[in-house]
């Protein structure tokens, strides 16, 4: 494997980050994650790379392992350290080295944002890891993480009632953390029950817009809004309501749990996420979408 295998992840690649989020939880934790909950953070990254950036090591067929890092500014130092959040190599792929291919490529981003120091933090009884980063030049340091559980938050999009997530919405309030893709569910709904579907499209996309940039993302070919993916998902809910109704939109999520794979039922990953399909409606490659009346 070349050193030109490590690369800097796309969204593409948000299934096989999540499949290795959740493997590293369970080996090395004994935690097992909500793999929405993981889906939606993965993906938000890839929405605004200031949360979190992630590489990819690729293997023959698949991708054997990854690593994603965060920046914590520090006033001390005018310069933000560079923490690793997650790191994972496939068994397969353990016992050549690769570790040290993926912090290696960190470092070398982290060295060029002026970064005076690449930290990370390993639960104790973890021995196979400690001993792992020891080797590759990591070292302890005299702190001890401490931590206070706080109560969510009744701001939050999903616990707001559908008045009141309308309104924060469409006065872009919503706060980036609850733009869920829930809350996106939620939204295609209460567009759907006011407006016919080419109307609701119309105004999702400037109301995703618009908040888009109230979070301060800044909309590029490769970043932002989703054409195609609005308008699948406004069909999705559109025929979802058609068999069935529900009270309010929390009750609609609820009973339609609709996965975020949903649209790779119609469509293949290379065109779903193809620079294309994000710019213009793009029409699938696997299966028509469901006609509405």
């Amino acid at each position: 494997m070349s050193a030109e295998a490590v690369r800097a992840a796309s969204e593409a690649d948000v299934p096989a980050l999540v499949d290795m989020v959740l493997a590293e939880a369970r080996e090395a934790e004994g935690t097992a994650l909500d793999r929405e909950v993981v889906t939606a953070a993965v993906t938000a990254a890839f929405r605004d790379p200031a949360l979190a950036r992630y590489w990819v090591l690729d293997g023959p067929d698949a991708p054997a392992g990854a690593i994603a890092a965060v920046r914590e500014w520090s006033d001390w130092r005018n310069a933000a350290y560079w923490w690793i959040q997650f790191v994972y190599l496939a068994p397969e792929a353990r016992g050549r080295g690769l570790l040290s291919r993926l912090v290696d490529r960190v470092k070398a981003e982290a060295r060029a944002d002026s970064a005076p120091e690449l930290r990370l933090y390993v639960h104790r009884d973890n021995a196979r890891a400690i001993h792992a980063y020891h080797r590759i030049g990591f070292a302890p340091r005299p702190y001890q993480i401490m931590a206070q559980r706080l109560e969510a938050g009744a701001a939050g999009g999903d616990e707001l009632a559908d008045e009141a997530l309308w309104a924060a919405f469409h006065a872009r309030t919503l706060s980036h953390a609850h733009w869920t893709h829930r809350a996106h569910l939620r939204m295609a709904w209460l567009h759907l029950e006011r407006y016919a579907l080419d109307e609701a499209h119309l105004r999702m996309r400037a109301g995703i817009v618009r908040l888009n940039a109230a979070h301060g993302l800044v909309e590029s070919p490769a970043r932002g809004y989703h054409e195609t993916l609005t308008r699948v998902w406004l069909v999705l809910v559109a025929e979802a309501r058609r068999l069935a109704r529900a009270a309010d939109s929390r009750a609609f999520v609820a009973d339609h749990p609709l996965d975020r794979d949903a649209p790779l039922r119609f469509y293949s990953r290379e065109r779903l996420f193809s620079l294309a399909a994000r710019s213009m409606f793009v029409a699938p490659d696997r299966a028509p979408l469901p006609e509405l009346d």
